[in-house]
């Protein structure tokens, strides 16, 4: 029985998928058929036998009879459970994200009320084509009953782990031979291989909580790498000590939750949690570390993410600096400490724009933007401004007196003033519009309202929403006078205010506040209206360290400071240089003010020596031979 003319469509959809989507497809299938137990392990008869490491996985749910095992696997889309909603969990996930990297074959065996049956899926070396094997010793049947396999070095017969009793299912992955190690997961996905830590943490951070009273096991190799080092048979893969060296050993998951808590620690760390509401209906559940050790990496991931919640799995999970920079939470003494879970409401069309996930269940989609995709960004940036008081006290920690150099920026002023004569019309002439009560004649309906003074202004600026990125559809401050009439504000006595621009504090920091710390040398953080340069950044310290060497050893921390001042006037230059530029907010934002442009223009827009010369001149000259 083959899959006919579907292959292409197989491989198609797997590319699709994440690394690990097996996991997660072979587990919903598992805790959907009513298992308590689901045990990602290793079928240790052939490990016995032919020294092969095959992934096993096992639960105890209801199990398939023959004519389901048929019927299910016979077509790539057949099954008890057909493809519905936006919200259905696919009936197709689990085939497509195994065949793919087991052309050898699946063996699946499962039993109702105490009867077995088994299949083989293959992919067909003659057709290329997937589909169940035909045993010739049982007359060329698909569904058999198991059976002895020397070849493979397995009885299928045996599989059965002691948790099964009457009903379950066991999934034996063969890979591309008989001798592929398949517990290292796909070998063309790097980020598979190991033997058991990857699935771990995979596991663990996908499922933000586990099903109550359904243990979901993981068999650990405590020596990940070394396969001279895996367990030998099942006892040393649970218990067994072999000279004194324990080889593994069984993880329970409980989901990313518990693991960020740390609820099963007591006593070992000291961790802060509440959730704030967005305007959206967006809900931010947010943990941090104050006190106390970081997860247990045997567990799952033991660093900080930021994470959007679906249905009790975490999707777009992701560590990178850039999202907490749109927070403002840039020092890494803070960044590394918080997690961040976004959980936006469940699509309800038509009145409720929320997420849905993509058919391969590796991503979301949200209604509410014009081209679906999540606005990540706008969401953090809300929350920005609803800061919990722990993260804000972190914060101020963590930025220390730096933040508050309140002459830095009036000082840098008097330097900036020759270009701001050369920018004069546009910089003086934009001014940050807000509406307070007044004539109705000066009201702009396209004009956003804002809070207070800020640097970046005209977010609209007549451009259609799908050119504004991130900020499109969510905008959670700013309304037009419009939308603030539809919640009650007086738009009839409204008239615009204009308030003065205020320069961004600039603010040297350590490389390890930065996304690219060998590499970037500013960024700006709009929500905290800050630059901040890094005082690590190789430019810098053989700047200083060239100009020091210019003058006597008591001068080095004078020296060192105008160096750092003639950096700190040139980023206020070129980020005062973008205000000049005729694009709306997001452009400006996201091409024009990013780490990437403005090290780039620090690198070449100035000639820093001989600006720094003149700074050092009143320091006297300096020694002969060195200018």
């Amino acid at each position: 029985m083959q899959y006919k003319e579907v292959q292409h469509f197989i491989n198609r959809a797997y590319n699709e998928c994440q690394a690990f989507q097996w996991a997660r497809e072979t587990l919903k299938n598992a805790l959907e058929a009513g298992a308590t137990k689901v045990h990602f392990g290793v079928e240790y008869q052939a490990v016995e036998r032919r020294g092969v490491y095959r992934r096993l996985i096992a639960d105890n749910g209801k199990g398939m009879t023959e004519k389901q095992l048929y019927e299910y696997f016979s077509y790539a889309g057949n099954g008890e459970k057909r493809i519905g909603g936006e919200h259905d969990n696919f009936g197709i996930g689990a085939k497509i994200s195994l065949m793919p990297w087991n052309p050898y074959g699946l063996v699946i065996v499962s039993w109702v009320d105490g009867k077995a049956s088994m299949i083989w899926i293959q992919k067909s070396p003659q057709s290329g084509e997937y589909g169940l094997r035909s045993f010739e010793e049982y007359g060329d049947d698909n569904v058999v009953e198991p059976f002895d396999d020397p070849e493979h070095g397995c009885d299928w017969s045996k599989v059965k782990p002691d948790f099964i009793e009457d009903h379950g299912t066991v999934i034996v992955l063969l890979g591309g031979s008989a001798k592929d190690d398949t517990v290292e997961g796909d070998p063309n996905r790097p980020s598979e291989h190991g033997a058991s830590r990857n699935l771990i943490h995979y596991l663990n951070q996908r499922f933000w909580v586990l099903p109550e009273g359904a243990e979901v096991t993981v068999n650990r190799f405590l020596n990940d790498r070394d396969r001279s080092k895996w367990p030998h048979d099942a006892r040393a893969g649970r218990l067994a000590l072999d000279d004194d060296f324990r080889r593994g050993a069984y993880i329970t998951l409980y989901g990313s939750r518990v693991h960020i808590t740390q609820a099963r620690r007591k006593g070992r760390a000291e961790v802060l949690s509440g959730t704030v509401p967005l305007q959206d209906g967006t809900r931010v559940h947010w943990f941090f570390l104050k006190h106390g050790d970081m997860p247990d990496q045997a567990q799952g991931p033991s660093t900080s993410f930021i994470g959007i919640l679906y249905k009790d799995e975490l999707y777009h999970v992701t560590s990178h600096h850039a999202f907490y920079r749109t927070m403002g939470v840039t020092p890494q003494a803070v960044r590394t400490r918080l997690w961040v879970v976004l959980e936006p409401p469940v699509d309800a069309p038509p009145k409720v724009p929320g997420v849905y996930p993509e058919s391969a269940r590796s991503a979301l989609k949200y209604a509410g933007t014009p081209d679906r995709s999540v606005p990540t960004n706008d969401w953090l940036a809300e929350f920005s401004k609803h800061m919990p008081e722990a993260i804000r006290q972190a914060l101020a920690e963590a930025f220390g007196d730096q933040k508050d150099d309140s002459n830095i920026t009036s000082r840098l002023m008097g330097r900036l003033s020759q270009y701001l004569n050369l920018w004069g019309k546009k910089f003086k002439q934009r001014k940050l519009s807000t509406v307070e009560g007044g004539g109705d004649e000066s009201v702009d309906v396209n004009l956003p309202i804002s809070g207070g003074v800020g640097l970046v202004v005209d977010a609209r600026e007549g451009r259609t929403p799908s050119e504004q990125g991130d900020s499109r559809a969510h905008d959670p401050v700013e309304k037009t006078p419009i939308e603030a009439l539809a919640e009650g504000i007086d738009q009839k006595n409204a008239r615009r205010k204009t308030s003065p621009r205020q320069l961004p504090q600039v603010q040297w920091r350590e490389k390890t506040d930065f996304g690219d710390p060998e590499n970037h040398l500013a960024q700006w953080i709009e929500t905290q209206h800050l630059i901040q340069l890094n005082k690590e950044h190789l430019v810098i310290k053989e700047q200083i360290a060239r100009w020091q060497s210019r003058y006597p050893d008591h001068l080095a921390e004078d020296v060192a400071g105008k160096v750092r001042d003639v950096y700190s006037t040139a980023v206020l230059s070129v980020f005062l240089a973008t205000e000049g530029l005729s694009v709306g907010k997001f452009d400006r934002e996201n091409r024009f003010r990013t780490p990437d442009v403005l090290t780039v223009a620090l690198l070449g827009y100035f000639r820093e020596d001989e600006i720094i010369r003149q700074q050092l001149s009143y320091l006297g000259k300096a020694k002969e031979g060195e200018e």
